[in-house]
């Protein structure tokens, strides 16, 4: 079987011990997430809900486009098991390893409940926005079109300091990871041969509550695993000043960058301002805004304005990933 690099047909770039293409596979929409509506989202599962579905799109972006690196998932059993085989059958396919980038959730508990993605760690990141964006922020809030999809249409589900109590600096105090439940996680990956681990953006919570002790505890059992370690960072106006005065050793940061600001926090302006002073490699998340900014124009702004190592693309159908493999080639001048 040909390796990932030797089948890959764009630039690559250094991410700590690992040489990836700079353009990757994301993993949406074949977890049903669209970032659209959940008409959208349910058409997804519809479309690519077999695995030779999902196979077919993996093959051509593999063999056609020569992208050869994917993301891949645990926090969705079903249908992220679905991906992974979808990739080992496309691996057979083609006879060309694809090299994978996998997400792992860092649960975090509060004695002995898991609070990683409870309102309360909600109320904390927006308390935390709020303080560095002020009313640009909650403008923001009430604009981006991805949060609107997380909301599902309705300002009422967000979650706010005002709604939900954020936890108190004691609470915080009182975090700690569960390591049998990240065991589980690891188990999900067993047979796969992970070429860069990557910690959730529960780092948000942990940096944002100092609890850096957990962060560096956490990237060093990761180290441990695996020879390259990069952080995914959903509020990178906050978090990444954060990281960086800490001096936490991560290979690369992956967070939402794009020429609309979408899914961009505390803001677009504040986010950016970070994003270009991070003293290691950043990849860009959601380089289209979830579909509202398309084509070549998505990936210059990325690569060429904000000058990223990096950046994820969802997928979709043959002829989505045709169009974003040929915009993003020629951008990377590997047309």
């Amino acid at each position: 079987m040909r390796s990932y690099l030797e089948a890959c047909a764009l630039p690559t770039v250094h991410i700590g011990k690992a040489e990836l293409p700079r353009l990757i596979m994301g993993i949406h929409p074949y977890d049903g997430c669209s970032y659209v509506d959940r008409d959208r989202d349910a058409e997804n599962l519809c479309a690519f809900g077999r695995t030779a579905q999902v196979a077919e799109v993996l093959r051509y972006a593999v063999e056609s486009a020569g992208v050869t690196v994917a993301q891949v998932d645990h926090m969705l059993p079903a249908l992220n098991r679905l991906h992974l085989q979808a990739i080992w059958e496309a691996e057979r396919l083609t006879g060309i390893q694809i090299g994978l980038v996998a997400y792992i959730l860092i649960p975090i508990s509060l004695d002995g409940t898991d609070v990683t993605y409870s309102s309360r760690a909600h109320a904390t990141l927006y308390a935390h926005d709020e303080r560095v964006g002020g009313e640009a922020f909650r403008e923001h809030m009430r604009t981006d079109e991805i949060m609107g999809y997380l909301l599902s249409g309705s300002p009422e589900g967000l979650v706010t300091p005002e709604t939900v109590a954020p936890f108190t600096p004691g609470e915080a105090a009182r975090f700690e990871i569960d390591y049998a439940a990240l065991e589980r996680y690891l188990g999900f990956f067993a047979g796969c041969d992970i070429l860069v681990a990557d910690p959730g953006a529960e780092i948000d919570l942990l940096a944002m509550c100092g609890r850096f002790d957990l962060i560096r505890e956490y990237l060093g059992f990761l180290r441990g695993r695996y020879d390259t370690v990069i952080t995914s960072v959903h509020h990178a106006g906050v978090t990444l000043p954060l990281l960086e005065a800490e001096r936490i050793q991560v290979d690369a940061y992956l967070t939402p960058v794009n020429r609309l600001g979408s899914a961009m926090f505390p803001t677009r302006e504040i986010a950016l301002e970070a994003i270009c002073q991070a003293t290691v490699p950043v990849i860009a998340i959601k380089p289209m805004a979830g579909g509202r900014y398309l084509g070549q124009k998505a990936f210059e702004y990325v690569f060429d304005e904000v000058g990223v190592a990096a950046a994820m693309f969802g997928m979709g159908t043959i002829d989505q990933v045709r169009e974003t493999t040929r915009a993003a080639k020629e951008v990377l001048g590997a047309s």
